[in-house]
């Protein structure tokens, strides 16, 4: 009879093995799986500290923009009230003919958001941080750049050009100062396109805000140790 149980003995046996074989394994791809997630954890972690230390930046340089901007558009709306009620010019005028039709640029950071690109969005697990900062790299920061490019158009097709013939002293952001006082007062080329060039600093000014706005949210939203899920 002993003999006959040996069969069932080392069947049980060898099931016996083959589970703690088993097993083992499965803790062993558990323990891979979990140091992979903290790997990755850490890397989203260092991605989006670096995106704030970008947004701070980029902070920075949209409120300047801004501030200048928002300056250029008053300074503007100034020469236009010259025009239409064909004013005499005086020293503040001269400050106002060198802030119209400019083109100041905004620099975007944005090393931080390409290496969470490589990284993959999807690893970002907080759906609305991930949203906010798409938002703001693909909607915010390429309509900033489309207003930029329309401006520098105006800028350097129309008012150089027209510096260059119309302006004795001209200094980007400055002053200006004309040749011919009456031929610029009465000059209705020169109304219509700052009028026109008004309205799309307007929209230059609208652009910067949208995306200051969105950069406070992000900074407000990343702190300096980021807390990930592990």
């Amino acid at each position: 009879m002993a003999d006959d149980n040996k069969p069932l003995k080392y069947m049980r046996y060898a099931i016996g093995e083959i589970l703690l074989v088993v097993i083992g394994i499965l803790i062993a791809l558990q323990i891979n799986n979990w140091n992979e997630n903290r790997k990755e954890s850490r890397a989203i972690k260092n991605v989006l500290i670096e995106i704030k230390e970008d947004l701070i930046q980029d902070k920075a340089e949209l409120e300047l923009a801004l501030e200048l901007r928002t300056e250029d558009f008053e300074a503007q709306k100034r020469i236009i009230n010259v025009l239409e009620s064909n004013s005499s010019f005086n020293e503040s005028i001269r400050s106002d003919l060198g802030r119209i039709h400019l083109a100041r640029n905004v620099f975007s950071a944005s090393k931080g958001y390409e290496l969470l690109k490589e990284l993959n969005l999807g690893t970002l697990r907080d759906k609305e941080l991930r949203i906010l900062i798409t938002q703001y790299y693909e909607r915010d920061i390429p309509l900033v750049n489309r207003e930029f490019a329309d401006d520098k158009l105006e800028f350097e097709n129309f008012w150089l050009p027209y510096v260059r013939m119309h302006f004795k002293e001209w200094e980007f952001g400055e002053h200006a100062i004309p040749h011919d006082y009456s031929q610029i007062l009465n000059d209705q080329t020169l109304l219509t396109a700052t009028k026109m060039n008004c309205n799309n600093l307007n929209n230059t000014i609208n652009a910067y805000n949208s995306a200051l706005n969105t950069a406070i949210k992000l900074i407000q939203q990343l702190p300096d140790e980021f807390s990930v899920q592990e």
